[in-house]
């Protein structure tokens, strides 16, 4: 996307307000550089910023009894990246044909959401039974207004493991405008320095039917709303503002880290209220605010839509009482508020007719910040409750429970190889270990990968399963562990992208120069002693289609695997003598060359081992006592194994056993992903 050039902010203490950003395009193009400024100085964010936002992203679709072909047109705009999460208060009819719909369109797109009932008894249970109960009425049912579905929306956010939570309306004719807000948020947030962030938008155009499509710029709740907003902000400063455009922006996103914080209002009140959380909590205006906020700051970013918002009418009374009182009440009854504004809002409430001249302004509900719920307690009180939630039905999905709050008693950790181990070795499936994949991530066990593929390609299975531990790529070559994850500090190597790295490996450019050298040398040897045939090539040496040859992959996959960081791969073929050449001067230049059943690799000396016993000490430091069970298929795993309490062999295709010099090895009957699974019911045993 490109905006125009950014607008000078207001600054509150830590909190900065960001006036609007007009969008001036809606796709930039690709560019290495997430983002950057043009001579003109617009802001150009590109395709692989916003995307990799969006897998980080959930949307929360509010709904009810909307027109259920609007509501299909909703799904339709949302990216396939993001996580959808409906939340319904429809009845119970219109729920069964909601959830359908959302279940076919999963289906069809490969996707997954989840699909939640607002009145559903048992979450108002486990809400309530995981000290917030603030959501929950004396019925014991969760209260029926907006916010209170956006809550859910939030917590489920959390478990589910994004990172950003975006609200959209279900009742939006443009399935096009609804893609459009994603992009929004996804470059808002790529956009902003803290991570205590919220992207609002502001419609461009909000058509009306009034014989014809009149495209009407402001709504009138919108325009008193932004103007009491900026009334209060005008009192704490020393020059009036109208920065706030967005008093009452349906279509926002937040930072979890911002939203588990907030404190929310009863109904339609929330949108404001958010805005008033943000000045009373972190603006150091009444009370100073945590270390780590005044540090690092709260920015709220404010960007102008280009397609318009076209949307069912609900009535004056419904616009008025519904929403304009909750938001003028949130705003006169905060204690940022001066008098001189409170008498503003209540002359403005009855010139509305919202209510009679006496009348006191009606005391809107506030709800506690989010972040009140014990997060583990709720993930163990839904766990049963999950899968009638989760579509497609039966697919994988895990709960992210925060780590940090649970216990240090034991826990089992499962560090596996990928080739031949976990995916078919033949087609690179892993079908028939998915049953097993979801039982260990409904016991929160721990899966970690240990491949010789790049950092690049076990993303890609990653993403498809849900895992998010950390991973170790290339041999040992480094750990990729995502911030966050554990809860005592550790010594790390680099920051790459949302993970710290522990490195063990030399970088490919240097490995290539002694690889070369190594080969120059060998191939002289070879040829002086006449030693035999030789054919060697390297996957740095060859195209993406060749590599894709060779390996049976894709050309997405094969294009991953060549994208190499700590290790190289070699296929050699000719005779034996000329075979130990190579070997015997590739030791000489200090590297380690080691058979993974298809491909020779080529590491700077690190193994699976050494990054394998580095893990363990990690989760051992964090949780205590921990047992950890290996899973490989080869000789290349022999390391890995060697560091793990229980060791597991799976079959190759030719339902062998890999011989393997080590003891206390138990041999599974079951090639590749068939055999895994079955180690994993063993594992479960122990």
């Amino acid at each position: 996307m490109r905006f125009e050039a950014i607008r000078p902010a207001d600054h509150i203490g830590p909190v900065k307000i960001h006036d609007v950003c007009h969008a001036l395009e809606l796709d930039s193009g690709s560019d290495a550089t997430a983002v950057s400024k043009d001579s003109a100085g617009t802001r150009r964010i590109s395709r692989e910023a916003y995307s990799n936002i969006e897998k980080k992203l959930a949307i929360v679709l509010p709904v009810k009894n909307e027109d259920l072909k609007v509501f299909e047109g909703v799904l339709s705009g949302i990216p396939h990246d993001c996580l959808m999460i409906v939340i319904s208060n429809s009845n119970t009819d219109y729920f069964k044909s909601e959830k359908d719909i959302v279940n076919r369109f999963c289906n069809v797109n490969k996707r997954q959401a989840l699909v939640i009932h607002q009145k559903d008894p048992d979450l108002a249970n486990a809400f309530s039974f995981s000290g917030y109960p603030d959501i929950v009425d004396e019925d014991g049912l969760i209260r029926s207004g907006k916010s209170e579905g956006m809550i859910i929306g939030i917590v489920m956010s959390r478990i589910m493991g994004r990172e950003y939570v975006g609200f959209i309306d279900t009742d939006n004719y443009v399935p096009g405008a609804v893609m459009e807000y994603v992009k929004h948020y996804a470059s808002g947030f790529s956009m902003v320095e803290s991570p205590y962030a919220m992207v609002r938008i502001l419609w461009r155009y909000k058509p009306k039917l009034i014989g014809e499509l009149y495209f009407k710029k402001w709504g009138r709740v919108s325009e008193v709303s932004n103007r009491f907003v900026n009334a209060l902000l005008s009192t704490k400063g020393r020059f009036e503002t109208e920065v706030i455009k967005t008093a009452n922006a349906g279509e926002h996103a937040m930072s979890l880290e911002l939203a588990m914080r907030l404190t929310y209002g009863s109904g339609y009140a929330v949108e404001t209220q958010e805005l008033i959380s943000i000045l009373e909590n972190f603006s150091g205006i009444l009370e100073p605010t945590e270390d780590k906020i005044a540090e690092q700051g709260v920015e709220v970013v404010q960007t102008e839509s280009i397609n318009p918002h076209l949307h069912a009418e609900k009535g004056t009374d419904h616009l008025l009482q519904e929403m304009l009182l909750p938001s003028l009440s949130v705003i006169y009854y905060s204690p940022l508020c001066e008098e001189q504004t409170k008498e503003m809002i209540k002359k403005q409430l009855i010139d509305m007719e919202c209510i009679k001249e006496g009348e006191e302004v009606p005391n809107i509900q506030l709800i506690a910040p989010p972040q009140n719920i014990d997060l583990s307690m709720f993930a163990d009180n839904i766990e049963n409750i999950m899968p009638r939630f989760v579509v497609p039905e039966k697919s994988i999905y895990r709960i992210a429970v925060d780590r940090s709050k649970k216990s240090d008693s034991a826990q089992k950790v499962v560090i596996t190889d990928l080739d031949g181990t976990l995916l078919d070795s033949q087609n690179y499936s892993y079908t028939q270990a998915l049953d097993a994949i979801r039982k260990l991530q409904g016991m929160d066990i721990p899966i970690v990968f240990c491949s010789s593929k790049t950092r690049f390609e076990q993303e890609v299975y990653r993403d498809e399963l849900s895992i998010n531990e950390p991973f170790i790529v290339e041999n040992g070559g480094a750990i990729y562990i995502p911030k966050d994850y554990f809860r005592l500090p550790f010594a790390y190597d680099k920051v790459e992208s949302d993970y710290m790295v522990i490195e063990f490996g030399i970088s490919y450019r240097e490995l290539r120069y002694k690889l070369k050298e190594a080969l120059n040398e060998a191939y002289s040897h070879i040829e002086a002693n006449s030693l035999g045939e030789l054919s060697l090539n390297s996957f740095g040496d060859m195209s993406v289609e060749d590599v894709a040859k060779e390996t049976g992959l894709g050309l997405k996959m094969a294009s991953l695997a060549k994208q190499r960081e700590y290790s190289e791969t070699l296929t050699i073929k000719g005779s034996k003598r000329a075979i130990e050449a190579v070997f015997e001067y590739i030791k000489k230049a200090g590297l380690l060359c080691t058979f993974g059943g298809r491909f020779y690799e080529v590491t700077g000396g690190n193994d699976k081992g050494k990054a394998v016993k580095v893990l363990l000490e990690l989760y051992k430091m964090n949780y205590g006592t921990v047992t950890s069970f290996g899973i490989g298929n080869n000789v290349n795993d022999l390391p890995l194994l060697a560091q793990t309490d229980f060791r597991m062999l799976v079959q190759g295709h030719d339902r062998r056993w890999s011989r393997m010099n080590i003891s206390d090895i138990y041999k599974v009957r079951g090639i590749g992903p068939d055999g895994w699974s079955k180690a994993v019911e063993m594992m479960l045993t122990k």
